[in-house]
């Protein structure tokens, strides 16, 4: 069996309509597989209005990709909702938290630039940074175990600019500050299989919506 791998950079920026395009773009190139294993959620709406080529695809059952890094739904549930997530991926990428805070800050000086930002941001209390070193062995083999930030393990498995970059946002806005080790076991499985009850199939040439992603029964009527 062909199965289709594909990094999408767009994934990286938040206009769901970019990666709405980039996927699809994506889907339509891939002519000669079997099955296509996308590796994103709902991500804000960018997956509704989809079209399958012509092989089936493999989705998992997820709003974004935090439960991805987590290692399942469950994981995710763990934190309230006034948690903002991070990982060194996510760091790397065109539009996030901290290049906000850093425009922010050139545009309107320090005091007012955090001034704004504590007001954008108010909803949240908590600040999570995601380590996603999944070759270390304790996420391949599924285990969930957290790690405090200034240990050993942290400043030994961390990239260190990225978790100097969330540390230091956290601590100018107000928020509290947590590293937590990922686990790699659901996108194991989206890789491996079995596409069970936490993955959406689409056959080929359909729609994938927000309608059948939360009911699939409702795509077969």
């Amino acid at each position: 069996m062909r199965i289709c791998f594909s990094s999408i950079r767009a994934c990286r920026n938040r206009s769901p309509e970019r990666l709405r395009q980039a996927l699809q773009e994506a889907i339509n190139a891939a002519n000669d597989y079997d099955l296509i294993l996308l590796g994103y959620g709902l991500c804000g709406g960018a997956l509704d209005g989809l079209r399958t080529g012509s092989c089936p695809v493999i989705i998992p059952k997820v709003d974004d990709c935090i439960p991805l890094l987590l290692g399942s739904v469950a994981a995710r549930a763990r934190w309230p909702t006034g948690t903002y997530f991070l990982s060194s991926g996510w760091l790397a990428g065109e539009e996030n938290m901290v290049r906000e805070y850093q425009r922010c800050l050139e545009r309107y000086g320090e005091e007012r630039g955090r001034w704004i930002l504590k007001q954008l941001y108010c909803h949240y209390q908590n600040v999570v940074f995601i380590k996603t070193d999944f070759g270390q062995g304790t996420c391949s083999a599924g285990v969930d175990r957290q790690v405090k930030p200034g240990s050993a393990a942290s400043s030994r498995l961390l990239h260190p600019a990225a978790l100097a970059m969330a540390r230091q946002l956290a601590a100018n806005l107000g928020l509290t500050y947590e590293v937590y080790q990922g686990n790699s076991l659901y996108l194991q499985r989206l890789i491996q299989g079995p596409w069970e009850d936490d993955f959406l199939k689409v056959e080929p040439r359909q729609e994938i919506s927000i309608r059948v992603f939360r009911n699939p029964e409702a795509g077969e009527k």
